[in-house]
């Protein structure tokens, strides 16, 4: 394992020092959320450790063939989160488990898989044919579900959940049309309105979740207090309110730790609104 992430470290710093990929956009994305908090070298460092776990998080993708649950629960501290999601799947319910681009975002999901949560996701072509059959293949034999994205998704995202599967999300990045606008890392953010609609039409709780890496073989998983849809509320109110108190949780764990959140995503979550492009699908998983 430690001999795979020193490949991936020697790949990320080549593109990171040599070819300097994105490194430009990143670095005015840390000085846009802090400001001038961090000096110009401390900023650099957070820009860096960010692009070696993401390179990180693609050597753990390509390991989980030989990924067993045994080994995950060996290099991944779960605390108590394992007894937090299955004392709910244990009724009969599903849920929504939530996490933003940290750490490596890939054990999140092969810690839940390994902690007896039956997952599944929803899932978009990548552009590049070759990359997405290496993730469909590399998934599917982890028992972790997918469903191709479609017009009619929604209908079975929440058969799905009915059935008492929990739905796996990545939300933070921006909606390419109108969704939720929502106050995020000091500002106000378009997100895709998948996450409060579900958990609201279906009654089901989010588990906010946030991984992060503990040096380079160790990871810490931990499931929040779940949001729960208030029957009290109107069904927009609710649906704002349930995204904004998950983004609470994420911009929180992204100001502790900045280095642990992925800065190059190339859907920046805030950047401004595009109101004329064509997101079908947005509004079930970003």
């Amino acid at each position: 394992y430690r001999m795979a992430l020193g490949l991936g470290w020697g790949v990320a710093w080549l593109i990171f020092y040599g070819l300097r990929y994105r490194v430009s956009a990143a670095k005015a994305r840390i000085r846009e959320v802090f400001g001038m908090r961090y000096s110009n070298r401390e900023v650099n460092r957070i820009a860096w450790q960010s692009w070696r776990d993401f390179c990180f998080t693609a050597v753990e993708m390509a390991r989980i063939p030989v990924s067993s649950p045994a080994w995950i629960r060996s290099v991944v501290d779960v605390g108590d989160s394992d007894r937090k999601i299955l004392a709910h799947v244990q009724t009969g319910r599903g849920a929504i488990i939530a996490a933003p681009h940290m750490g490596s975002w890939e054990m999140a999901t092969l810690t839940s898989l390994a902690c007896g949560v039956r997952l599944f996701t929803v899932t978009g072509n990548q552009k590049n044919q070759l990359v997405d059959e290496f993730i469909q293949r590399m998934r599917l034999g982890t028992g972790f579900e997918m469903l191709p994205r479609s017009s009619s998704v929604l209908k079975g995202v929440i058969r799905k959940i009915r059935e008492g599967k929990v739905l796996a999300l990545l939300p933070d990045v921006r909606s390419r049309t109108p969704g939720v606008a929502i106050q995020f890392l000091g500002k106000t953010a378009n997100i895709a309105g998948g996450l409060g609609l579900i958990a609201k039409m279906t009654g089901v709780p989010v588990f906010p979740c946030v991984i992060t890496r503990q040096g380079w073989t160790r990871h810490r998983y931990r499931l929040m207090d779940p949001v729960w849809p208030d029957a009290n509320l109107e069904k927009k109110e609710d649906w704002r309110r349930i995204t904004q108190e998950v983004f609470d949780v994420f911009d929180r764990a992204i100001r502790e730790q900045p280095e642990q959140w992925f800065w190059f995503n190339k859907r920046w979550i805030l950047d401004p609104l595009e109101p004329t492009a064509d997101a079908a699908g947005d509004a079930v998983v970003p």
